[in-house]
């Protein structure tokens, strides 16, 4: 009987149906509707199911407990905050992920939105396409000399860093597993949080999503900040209290904001930040590049086939799991 695979994920497949086609050579694929599911939606679903490609869905440990024939729960992105990763390892379920498939779209995207916010792109695009030429009257601001502090300097935030260099501009990080020597290479300085928060022009945040990060940016934080200060978010919407960034936003606590994740997606429409001129939002889409989801199709593609045939796949988060695997196959011999 083949193994049967569930695809979550909204852009797997979508553009290069090369993925599919292998996935269709070892099982069988079926598309979950309307996706990311719910937890409720997975547990009436899971235990047909011996693999899953996974979007932003509520892959919890009760999920995991009904899987009972699942073998690898294979991220469609980098981020795996959204699966129980410890229950899959108590269960002996592979999770696997796409590290590095998306480093230089989110690092372009997020450069994107640093310049739309200093040059003041948006409002200007609609007073020109209204035939208001503002001139002098609409000044933005240069990026050369400004201080750019990167919350978290793993392979998206070294690659903004090497971004803002070329804009000649001085780069602070705060990213306590970082070695000094590391960051000095790339020709920055390791702070702590409460003085890059004070020092910076532009602040970006590209650190993962743990328990203890929720709401790192609050208001006691923004009081840090300097008032003619911008702070971008392209990693996750949770990292920023949102109800903290509105009032530092509409009491001139800092200049704006340029978010490409909210804390709750999709956002209510009345959301107050999208009635804010000094805030630019896009829909999460940082990361979808052509080339970027070529990239992560083919690593999730090569980690479920290798689930599949028996074999240990390249992009594994719990490499313990296969410890466990041994032990137990020891224990059975002797």
């Amino acid at each position: 009987m083949k193994p049967k695979i569930l695809i979550t994920s909204r852009s797997y497949g979508k553009y290069y149906p090369e993925h599919i086609k292998k996935l269709k050579n070892i099982g069988e694929v079926e598309f979950a509707k309307k996706p990311p599911l719910k937890e409720e939606d997975l547990l009436r679903i899971i235990d047909e199911f011996d693999a899953i490609i996974a979007g932003m869905d509520e892959i919890t440990a009760n999920v995991i407990k009904k899987g009972k024939n699942l073998k690898i729960i294979a991220r469609h992105g980098v981020g795996v905050d959204n699966v129980d990763v410890k229950a899959a390892t108590e269960h002996g379920i592979i999770v696997s992920y796409t590290p590095g498939a998306n480093t230089n779209a989110v690092a372009e995207h997020t450069f994107a939105l640093i310049l739309a916010l200093v040059k003041n792109i948006p409002n200007l695009n609609e007073l020109g396409k209204r035939g208001i030429w503002a001139g002098r009257r609409q000044l933005n601001i240069e990026l050369q000399g400004k201080v750019l502090g990167i919350i978290g300097l793993g392979r998206i935030g070294r690659t903004v860093a090497k971004m803002a260099k070329a804009f000649n501009m001085e780069v602070i990080a705060y990213s306590p597993h970082v070695r000094k020597e590391d960051a000095n290479k790339l020709g920055v300085k390791l702070v702590p949080l409460e003085e890059l928060l004070s020092k910076s022009d532009i602040i970006s945040i590209h650190t993962s999503l743990t328990p203890e990060k929720v709401h790192m940016i609050s208001h006691e934080q923004f009081k840090l900040m300097k008032k003619t200060a911008y702070i971008v978010n392209t990693a996750r919407g949770e990292l920023i209290d949102e109800t903290a960034l509105i009032d530092a936003l509409k009491n001139g606590r800092i200049a704006g904001a340029a978010l490409d994740v909210l804390e709750i997606e999709p956002p209510s429409p009345n959301n107050e930040l999208f009635k804010m001129t000094n805030v630019i939002i896009t829909p999460h889409c940082a990361a979808y590049t052509l080339e970027a989801i070529k990239r992560m199709g083919d690593m999730v593609t090569e980690s479920v086939v290798a689930a599949l045939r028996g074999e240990r796949p390249p992009y594994v988060v719990n490499p313990e799991v296969f410890e466990r695997e041994n032990l137990r196959i020891k224990q059975i011999k002797s």
